[in-house]
Parts: structure tokens; C-alpha cells; sequence
């Protein structure tokens, strides 16, 4: 009876609790909902201010520097042994001459003394040559005595300087003109020159076909590059004789004169000579035959003078004999004409 009465007593008091929100609930007014209230997001306004002309004229921009400056790597594979050809050829007493030239120090106060030193023994020469003269003068007002300007000896050891300088210029210039270099590129050798300037060189020629020199140096002289070129012109020219059919003997007096330019010994230049000489024989000969086939008077003296002017030429006396029995032909050839002609008209002439 008991238990039954304290269950009663607790659903009791959960009816008033529940009872008592829902009317706490109902008395309690419902709260709207405030609208939602939509704002446009707008840009704040700018305003670009003007630039003028001379401000954009007049504005400065820095110089803009990398972080890190770039660097080139050394390349591994260069060799490292490389070095320059020498600034000098020839002997050792030759190369040492020349180095001391170049590096020779002028002090201009020797300079001075050398030009007043010759000033004096000069001065003294033409004393001892004049003869003695009493001449009487009044001393100048000033009482002052006559001194050099030192401008004037200034500009003299000035322009000796110069001098000295320029024939320094001038003998390197002609040293350097003498190097040759020769480079071996496809299928053709390089001659090189050094300029007539203390420094540099420029291609001089270029031979194709060429094999470079079995000593391999790093400067060549003349003697050594010279041949090289004679000797292509040669063997061009000669190429031009075996061709078949009637020679280019125009084309082969051309190789052959540039040839001569490059000759380095008189044996060169009278080879060039007798090619060429031959070649003028040639060319007159057969000129003088194809003017001796003709039988008129005036072809025959036309070959006559073309057989005298291949007898002038620089040849041997086998070839003299050869070009002397031709002219013998050709006077019986003239006097046998001319004989036919006056009996042709001795004949044609009406009898008395």
C-alpha cells in the first residue's frame, strides 16, 4: 500500500510540471523573424590622378640588378695546355733585338740632353768655321739676357718622341706583315697574312684541293707560303693543257701570270717565263702556217712577220733554227709569187 501511494505521488507532480510549461508557452509572444536585410558590395571609388608630360619625361627608373650575378662555367673539356703563338719569329738574337726595341723606355730628359749636346757641338763647329769678326754693339735697354722659351723645347722633345714612336709602329707593322698562318679547313687550305699593322692577320688565299705543309708550325714565312700558291697556279695552268681539243691558252696565261706574282727564286720566275714564252710560240706559229696557206702576196708577208716576232721571243736555238726555215719557205713561196705575177703580166701585154 505504500509503494502504490508513492508512484501516485510522482506521476502527480510530472502532470503539473508538464502542465505548467505548456501554459508558460502559450502566454510567452512568438518573435518574428527579422527580413533579411541583402547589401551590394561596391568597390570603393578611386580617382587616377593625372600624369603630365614632363613628369613622364622626367621620371627616373632604377637600374635593376639579379640577385646573383651569372658566371660561366669552364668549359672541362678545353684544353688547358693552349698558349698563343709567339709575338716574335726568327732567331733567338733576332726575337731578343726586337723585344728590346719594343720594350725600350725613352726618358725625355736624355732627349734634352742629346738635342742640347748637339746643339753645342754644332755651335761650336760653325764657330771654328767662321772667321773671327769684331762686331761692336750697344747691350739691350732691358739688361736682361735672352733665354729659350720652354714651350718651344717642350714641343722639340715632344715631336721627337712621336717620332721615335711612329718608326716603332712602323718596323713592328712590317714585321707582323711577314707572319703567315696557314689553316687546313674541308677540302681546302687557308693562307693568312698578318696586316701591316702591329697586331692581326687576314686571309690571303684560299687553295682547294691543297694539302697542308708536312712541317706544321704556328707562324710560316714568306719562303714557306709563297711556293704553296705559285706551285697551285702551276699545276691550274697545267690542268688546261691536257684538256682535249684546242688549249685555253688564254686561260693558261692567266694561271701563269698570277703564278709570277708569287715567285720566290729567280729558277720559279724563268720557268713562268718559258711557259709563257712557249705558249706565245705556239700561238704565232700556227698563225703564221694558216696565213702561209693562203696564196696571196699580202698573207705571205703577214705570215713572214709572225714568224719574226716568235723569233724574238726568250727560246732556245732548236726552236730559232725551226722558226728560221720557216721564213726561208716562205721568201721562195713570196719570190715564186711574184714571179708568176710579172710573167702573167709580161704576157698580158699586146704586141707592138
Amino acid at each position: 500500500m505504500g509503494k502504490n501511494s508513492l508512484l501516485k505521488s510522482t506521476s502527480k507532480a510530472k502532470k503539473k510540471s508538464t502542465a505548467k510549461k505548456k501554459a508558460a508557452a502559450k502566454a510567452a509572444p512568438k518573435a518574428k523573424k527579422a527580413p533579411a536585410v541583402k547589401t551590394k558590395k561596391t568597390a570603393p571609388k578611386t580617382t587616377q590622378k593625372k600624369v603630365s608630360v614632363k613628369d613622364l619625361i622626367m621620371k627616373k627608373f632604377g637600374v635593376w640588378k639579379p640577385e646573383t650575378l651569372y658566371t660561366v662555367r669552364p668549359n672541362e673539356t678545353d684544353s688547358k695546355d693552349s698558349a698563343a703563338p709567339p709575338f716574335f719569329s726568327g732567331s733567338e738574337e733576332e726575337t731578343r733585338r726586337i723585344k728590346e726595341l719594343l720594350l725600350k723606355k725613352f726618358d725625355l730628359a736624355e732627349i734634352k740632353a742629346a738635342a742640347e749636346k748637339a746643339a753645342a757641338e754644332k755651335a761650336a763647329a760653325e764657330k771654328a768655321v767662321e772667321p773671327e769678326v769684331s762686331v761692336s754693339y750697344e747691350p739691350p735697354d732691358s739688361g736682361g739676357t735672352i733665354t729659350d722659351d720652354p714651350m718651344e723645347k717642350a714641343m722639340k722633345y715632344l715631336v721627337a718622341a712621336f717620332a721615335v714612336l711612329i718608326a716603332l709602329v712602323i718596323g713592328s707593322s712590317m714585321i707582323n706583315k711577314n707572319k703567315f698562318y696557314i689553316h687546313a679547313t674541308d677540302g681546302a687550305l687557308e693562307i693568312w697574312q698578318g696586316r701591316f699593322a702591329p697586331m692581326g692577320e687576314a686571309c690571303l688565299i684560299s687553295l682547294s684541293g691543297v694539302q697542308p705543309p708536312e712541317t706544321i708550325k704556328n707562324i710560316y714565312s714568306k719562303a714557306d707560303a709563297f711556293p704553296l700558291i705559285f706551285n697551285y697556279y702551276v699545276e691550274k695552268a697545267d690542268t688546261l693543257l691536257i684538256v682535249p681539243g684546242l688549249p685555253d691558252f688564254a686561260g693558261i696565261k692567266t694561271y701563269l701570270n698570277k703564278a709570277l706574282a708569287y715567285a720566290t727564286t729567280p729558277a720559279a720566275n724563268e720557268a713562268v717565263f718559258s711557259r709563257l714564252n712557249n705558249i706565245e710560240l705556239m700561238v704565232l706559229l700556227y698563225k703564221a702556217d694558216v696565213s702561209a696557206s693562203k696564196p696571196t702576196l699580202s698573207d705571205l708577208n703577214q705570215a713572214k712577220g709572225f714568224l719574226s716576232e716568235a723569233a724574238r721571243l726568250g727560246i732556245d736555238d732548236l726552236k730559232v733554227d725551226l722558226i728560221h726555215q720557216k721564213m726561208d719557205a716562205v721568201d721562195q713561196e713570196i719570190a715564186a709569187l711574184k714571179a708568176k705575177q710579172a710573167a702573167e703580166k709580161s704576157s698580158a701585154k699586146p704586141a707592138k
